[in-house]
């Protein structure tokens, strides 16, 4: 940056480009005043005082609420899913195994003969056909919220076959 006034013109080659004086680098920074001479003492009493005052930021609240899958609750097998590597196409979970015992973190289930604890957050329920199933309704008379029994039976197609058999061709393209 070109400063330095110049003998001849009386002006610098700044101010004659962009019309002011400009501000160097270290007329950024005011150097310090005679008056602001600190006392050593008094600056780190005042530092301390301050530093005492500073409260800490409260933390996030913690939740303890885990998600646990509702039929879980009522579900008489479960599968267990697999934390280790899997080989391509093999199965995510496994089981499904009989469930002996509840916990709240963890279920304790029947694994090929061996009782094992497993978390919750690992089993996932399993519906089996004539397992019943346990509904949470409430009742019209009372505020009671019961579970309610209801057992799904296997569905039988009563339709006739030999319609949709015939208005249902196979659709025949280029390629066969």
């Amino acid at each position: 940056i070109r400063s330095e006034v110049t003998d001849d013109i009386g002006y610098t080659a700044a101010q004659l480009v962009c019309g002011t004086t400009l501000r160097l680098p270290g007329q950024f920074v005011d150097p310090p005043s005679s008056s602001m001479n600190m006392d050593l003492t008094s600056y780190m009493n005042r530092l301390t005082n301050t530093m005492r005052s500073v409260k800490p930021v409260s933390t996030r609240p913690q939740s303890t609420d885990d998600f646990v899958q509702p039929d879980l609750r009522y579900s008489t097998h479960v599968s267990v899913r697999r934390d280790s590597h899997r080989r391509p196409f093999e199965s995510a979970y496994e089981g499904p195994f009989k469930v002996l015992q509840r916990e709240p973190k963890y279920y304790i289930i029947d694994k090929n003969g061996t009782n094992d604890s497993i978390s919750i957050d690992r089993l996932k329920a399993v519906y089996l056909e004539g397992n019943p199933i346990y509904v949470h309704s409430p009742s019209v008379q009372s505020n009671d919220t019961t579970p309610t029994l209801i057992i799904p039976h296997p569905t039988t197609s009563t339709h006739d076959d030999t319609s949709t058999a015939s208005g249902n061709k196979p659709k025949t393209t280029r390629s066969g």
